[in-house]
């Protein structure tokens, strides 16, 4: 079985963005402008309480998608959720005086898909990502909650291999959560398989989780045939398999330019999940989905 679909495009881009129209310190056309030129293939600008793009649209060859940031402060955390391709009647419903997970609901029936944002960051548990039902992915990497923009919580990959350790599998997005512009926009991105580039297309993308996460490293295809996963990418530094086994014989594959990587699940002790990175010459990364070995 191969989790990308060989005939499929992929089409880079970033879902989670603001701008002047919120707390960004860069107004909208020229947020619009930075993420085109750099060679993006779709974008969402995820105002707080605000959307800024009511409908799908195009700028020159790049879509814009309706989206929105909803946050919610708890006792000892916050939570926030993006909604992507949005109606903006969805603002009619909402409000930060209800729960994360009505905002959540809302976000569905407004026909979009739910995100929950840095949740390293906003210090979420296992147990608030389970009471979290009807996400579409979470953010294992988010670019302005590292330093210099905050303290050093942009990776959530140990947040989420503890939930998919527990049975919780989330498919993940990487994204820039741009505010100041000073190096943190059009860092981390998805790379998504769809149909066509267009809003409905992303979401069925979305809903089959055909897409992957990364800060710059690229995979070409992961492969699932009886007991082995092999990996092909660009060529890396590193390729490493995370699963809920603690330890495990020949998980770290280090090299220059690899290519390839093949790994064994370990179904003899009874392997849940297994979680592809890639790391490359600069440290940069990419998360393909979890993979649920549970039935190997």
């Amino acid at each position: 079985m191969n989790l990308f679909d060989p005939q499929k495009p992929f089409f880079k881009g970033n879902l989670h963005t603001h701008t002047t129209n919120s707390d960004g310190r860069m107004n909208p056309d020229d947020v619009i402008e930075r993420y085109q030129a750099a060679g993006y293939d779709f974008l969402a600008l995820t105002e707080h309480w605000k959307i800024s793009v009511e409908s799908p649209r195009f700028y020159k060859n790049m879509l814009l998608l309706p989206g929105v940031e909803l946050d919610y402060n708890l006792l000892n955390e916050v939570i926030h959720v993006v909604g992507v391709n949005v109606d903006p009647s969805l603002l009619t419903r909402v409000d930060r005086r209800q729960t994360a997970r009505r905002g959540i609901r809302e976000i569905r029936l407004a026909g979009g898909r739910a995100i929950l944002a840095h949740p390293a960051w906003s210090l979420n548990t296992v147990e608030t990502l389970r009471q979290l039902t009807d996400l579409t992915a979470v953010e294992i990497y988010n670019s302005v909650s590292a330093l210099p923009w905050n303290g050093d919580r942009a990776d959530a990959m140990l947040l989420l291999d503890i939930a998919a350790a527990h049975g919780l599998l989330l498919n993940t997005v990487a994204s820039d959560d741009a505010h100041f512009y000073t190096g943190e926009d059009r860092t981390s991105f998805i790379m998504l398989q769809a149909d066509e580039l267009t809003a409905e297309g992303i979401n069925r993308a979305l809903d089959a989780g055909a897409f992957y996460a990364s800060r710059g490293p690229r995979f070409r295809q992961i492969e699932i045939e009886d007991d082995e996963i092999r990996v092909e990418c660009e060529p890396v530094r590193q390729i490493v398999f995370h699963s809920d086994l603690p330890y495990v014989r020949n998980r770290c594959v280090c090299g220059d330019n690899l290519t390839e990587a093949t790994y064994k699940i370990n179904s003899e002790r009874l392997e849940r999940f297994v979680r592809v990175i890639l790391i490359d010459g600069q440290g940069k990364r990419a998360w393909a989905n979890p993979i649920d070995v549970s039935n190997r």
